[in-house]
C-alpha cells in the first residue's frame, strides 16, 4: 500500500492494529503467532514510513498518542467493511429460514439492534424470531437454534459457550445517597426484584457468606430487562451485569449497591442442531452472532 511516496505493507498495518488494540507487543505477538520483536519491528517500520510516532513509550509499556488513535480507528473502520464486503460475497449461497429463540433480556438489550446489520449481509435469508424459556431444555420442532442462560443437558445438540457473565445487585442511584457500598442489611428494609423464582438472589447471598432473610417486599419480574426497569425507577434491587446493564451503569442511571464484587455465572449458552450444512442460513446466523458476542466482549 502506497502512502505519500513511501509503501508500506498490509502486514504491519495488521501489526499494528493488533498492538494498539492490546496496548501490549506480546499479546500482540501472541494473537498473531509471530515473535514480540517482530511486532516491535513492523509497529517501527510504520513510524519510520509515517514519520511519526503512534504510541508514547514508557520503559517497556506503550500506550497510544492521539496520532495511533486516529489510525487505529481508520484501520479497524477499512478492515471491517472489507469483512462485510467479504461476507457479502458469499451472501447467495445463504437462502432460506431460520428460526431462532433468544432470551427475552437478551433481544431486547443486545441483539435487537444488531439484527439489520445481519440481514444487509444475507438478503435472502428469512429471519424468524421468538424468545427462549429460560428453562428450555429441548429446542422445539420449528426452532434451528437458542441462545439460553446456563448450560442445561441438550441431547443430540451442539452446545457452545457463548458469554460469561458475572453479576451483582444494582439499584437507582437515589437509594443510594447515604454513599457507596451500601450494607446489604438494607435488604431487610427495601424490595427484592427476582428475574427468576428467587434462585438468583438466593445464590448472591451464600456467594457472600449472608445468612438469607426476607425483605419488606418481593417483586417477580420475569425477566432481566424488566427486573432492571422496576430498579432504574428506584423500585428496589435488582441483579444486572456489564453486558446487559452497562449502559445504564455507565450513563448513572444504575449503581452498583454493595461494592465491586460480583458473581460468576454459568453465562449463555448458544445451542444449535448437529446436522445444518456448512451453507445453510442457520450456520450463517450462528457464526454471525459468534463474532458479533466476541467483538462485544473485547470491547
Amino acid at each position: 500500500m502506497k502512502i505519500g511516496r513511501k509503501w508500506v505493507s498490509l502486514n504491519a498495518l495488521q501489526t499494528f492494529e493488533a498492538a494498539a488494540r492490546h496496548e501490549h507487543m506480546g499479546r500482540a505477538a501472541t494473537e498473531l503467532n509471530v515473535t514480540q520483536s517482530a511486532v516491535s519491528h513492523q509497529v517501527r517500520a510504520l513510524e519510520t514510513a509515517l514519520g511519526i510516532a503512534l504510541f508514547d513509550r514508557r520503559g517497556r509499556r506503550i500506550e497510544l498518542n492521539a496520532a495511533g488513535e486516529r489510525l487505529l480507528q481508520s484501520i479497524q473502520s477499512g478492515f471491517d467493511e472489507i469483512s462485510a464486503t467479504a461476507l457479502s460475497l458469499t451472501a447467495d449461497r445463504y437462502a432460506g429460514q431460520v428460526s431462532l429463540a433468544v432470551p427475552v433480556s437478551l433481544m431486547v438489550e443486545w441483539l435487537n439492534p444488531k439484527l439489520a446489520e445481519f440481514l444487509d449481509l444475507y438478503p435472502n435469508l428469512t429471519l424468524r424470531l421468538s424468545y427462549a424459556d429460560r428453562a428450555m431444555t429441548l429446542l422445539p420442532p420449528d426452532v434451528d437454534m437458542a441462545i439460553v442462560f446456563s448450560a442445561h443437558v441438550f441431547p443430540g445438540f451442539r452446545v457452545t459457550p457463548f458469554m460469561r457473565t458475572e453479576i451483582f445487585p444494582v439499584c437507582a442511584p437515589e437509594l443510594a445517597r447515604g454513599g457507596l457500598p451500601l450494607d446489604p442489611a438494607i435488604l431487610r428494609k427495601s424490595t427484592i426484584i427476582h428475574e427468576d423464582n428467587g434462585e438468583t438472589w438466593a445464590q448472591w447471598f451464600a456467594h457472600r457468606g449472608l445468612e438469607q432473610f426476607r425483605p419488606t417486599r418481593d417483586i417477580y419480574a420475569g425477566s432481566h430487562h424488566d427486573a432492571v426497569a422496576f430498579a432504574r425507577r428506584g423500585v428496589g434491587f435488582a441483579m444486572s451485569d456489564w453486558f446487559l446493564g452497562g449502559a445504564a451503569l455507565r450513563s448513572g442511571g444504575l449503581v452498583q449497591a454493595f461494592g465491586t464484587r460480583a458473581m460468576e455465572t454459568d453465562g449463555y449458552f448458544l445451542v444449535t442442531r448437529i446436522n445444518s450444512p456448512a451453507d445453510s442460513a442457520a450456520t450463517a446466523l450462528a457464526d454471525w452472532l459468534l463474532r458479533e458476542v466476541s467483538r462485544a466482549t473485547e470491547a
